[in-house]
Formats: C-alpha cells, sequence, structure tokens
C-alpha cells in the first residue's frame, strides 16, 4: 500500500472518531441542561408586588405636592 492511502484511510477514521465523541459531549451537555430545575422565582415576586405599592405611595404623595404647588392660594 502506498502511504498516501494510508494516510488517506487514517485521517478518515480520525474524522470519523472525533465527529463520535463530539456527539457523546453534545448528548452529555443536554442532558446536564434538561436535569437542572428552573430558579424559585416567588420571592422576587413578592419583591416586585411590595415595590409597585411603594411607588403607588409615592406616586399619590407627588401628585398632591403638585396639587398645592399649582395651587396659588396655598402658596
Amino acid at each position: 500500500m502506498d502511504i498516501k492511502v494510508i494516510a488517506g484511510v487514517f485521517s478518515l477514521l480520525v474524522g470519523f472518531g472525533s465527529l463520535f465523541v463530539f456527539q457523546g459531549q453534545l448528548i452529555t451537555r443536554i442532558d446536564v441542561l434538561e436535569s437542572q430545575s428552573a430558579p424559585n422565582i416567588k420571592p422576587l415576586e413578592q419583591d416586585v408586588a411590595d415595590l409597585k405599592s411603594e411607588v403607588a405611595v409615592l406616586k399619590s404623595k407627588i401628585d398632591s405636592m403638585r396639587a398645592k404647588e399649582s395651587n396659588p392660594l396655598l402658596r
């Protein structure tokens, strides 16, 4: 056999082997991602609800301050 044929066959074998290794790594990564669970976001939802209520209180205070400033009799 010629050295070119041997090198060609060897490179094909290495190429197919690397494809199988890559496929195995990809399947392992997918399995890891599928096994993970979603984080608990209930505390964040509660924080957002608290902040919304605080913003509503601040908006009402700002509106009352604007109403006082716009009235020339209260200056």
